[in-house]
């Protein structure tokens, strides 16, 4: 339970942080943020050769989902967050790399960064600007 609520908490900070800073590139923030969490597994990996090899390969993908979201599509970001979350839910099942109760908490984190970007991009027609 614990790690569902600093899930939540961890969101509603970021999801603060991006609407008080009117000017920052949500679309990009998104896109990095998707990044940035591939690359925590490749950290969790590094002492278990097997587990970072599907680690950096997986990151392949996640990367690419960011790039085209950012420049083409912003629901390929979102796709790349909920499919993130799949990976939080399958990767632990056939490595020991990762804490107990990660899974839990980037699962949180994923759904509702998914969601809030969802609705943020929608809402002003995938652009940047404000509404």
């Amino acid at each position: 339970m614990k790690d569902i609520i600093i899930g939540i908490i961890l969101c509603a900070v970021v999801i603060i942080f991006l609407e008080s800073v009117r000017s920052l590139d949500k679309k990009l923030f998104g896109a990095f943020t998707l990044v940035g969490i591939a690359f925590i597994y490749v950290g969790f990996a590094w002492t278990e050769l097997r587990s970072l090899i599907i680690v950096t390969i997986s990151v392949v993908p996640f990367v690419a989902l960011a790039y085209y979201g950012q420049r083409k599509r912003y629901n390929l970001i979102v796709l790349g967050l909920l499919l993130h979350g799949v990976w939080d839910v399958v990767f632990p099942r056939f490595s020991s790399v990762v804490p107990e109760g990660y899974d839990i908490f980037c699962v949180t984190a994923d759904v509702i960064l998914a969601s809030y970007f969802y609705f943020r991009f929608s809402k002003i027609g995938g652009t940047n600007t404000h509404p």
